[in-house]
């Protein structure tokens, strides 16, 4: 095994460690704390837990596939037409943003904007998390397929266009193979993220129901150590998941680099 394939195993399997170890240090302070099951239940039932768990599950969903999916059409145009490039270029700025400051932002214009609007809804909030995510999260997509993108040979593409193929099979047949492992990097990349964020939920989500990540952190440092117990063992849940799903994606993504390697040594 070469070096540089060693450290690509050793820092995720290092990561997974480090998860692993926060886990069972979750679990041990929830057992010091008394946790049972009933209150758990009745607790997740009464702050409506389960259902925050869904709703930012479903809004970060849908946040990362519009990410990937815009971040993938405005590379392609940068190959289409290089005259865009420098447009690109100013994009990648808002990538060096914090995230807080995006987020306040969105803030200050939809608070222009709602006086002209009348009664607030709580939709509203919803709509704020995906802009402000969207606005963040294309640019940090564009940065990552962009390297790729530039190396992908321009003759394969001309390949497919005489055989008849139109855009969508360039995409399918040249594009996709290339960049299939990076999308799947991203996708755990952002929903971790967003899932389980809290700063932009916080200043903008105004939803109901709440953002997990506001629901972690108000229910986490709670007076009531049944409330405590329950987001504890939520924090866990989803923790187990997201490693769960990143451990069968990295492994996924290895054996079909793995796999695209020995296709190209037998050319």
């Amino acid at each position: 095994m070469s070096i540089r394939k060693g450290v690509a195993w050793l820092i995720p399997v290092g990561l997974g460690a480090i998860s692993l170890m926060a886990i069972v240090l979750l679990v041990w302070k929830m057992r010091f704390l008394g946790a049972n099951w009933e209150g758990i239940l009745e607790v997740s039932r009464q702050k409506r837990i389960f259902t925050s768990v869904l709703y930012s599950f479903g809004v970060s969903a849908v946040a990362t596939v519009f990410s990937i999916l815009l971040g993938i059409l405005i590379v392609r145009q940068v190959l289409l037409n290089p005259k865009v490039t420098r447009s690109v270029e100013r994009l990648n700025v808002s990538f060096y943003y914090p995230h807080f400051v995006v987020a306040l932002y969105v803030y200050l214009v939809f608070a222009f904007i709602y006086p002209y609007i009348g009664e607030y809804y709580k939709i509203y909030g919803t709509l704020e998390i995906l802009i402000t995510y969207l606005l963040k999260e294309v640019p940090f997509v564009v940065f990552y397929l962009i390297t790729t993108y530039r190396k992908i040979d321009f003759a394969e593409v001309e390949l497919v266009r005489l055989s008849g193929g139109g855009t969508w099979r360039v995409f399918a047949h040249v594009e996709f193979p290339k960049i299939a492992p990076q999308i799947a990097e991203l996708a755990i990349i952002l929903l971790a993220f967003i899932w389980t964020a809290y700063e932009i939920p916080s200043l903008v989500g105004n939803s109901f129901p709440a953002f997990l990540g506001v629901v972690f952190y108000q229910g986490y440092y709670a007076t009531d150590v049944s409330v405590q117990v329950a987001t504890m063992f939520w924090m866990v849940v989803v923790s187990v998941f997201l490693l769960v799903v990143a451990f069968v994606l990295f492994v996924s993504v290895q054996k079909y680099r793995d796999f695209l390697r020995e296709g190209s040594g037998q050319l």
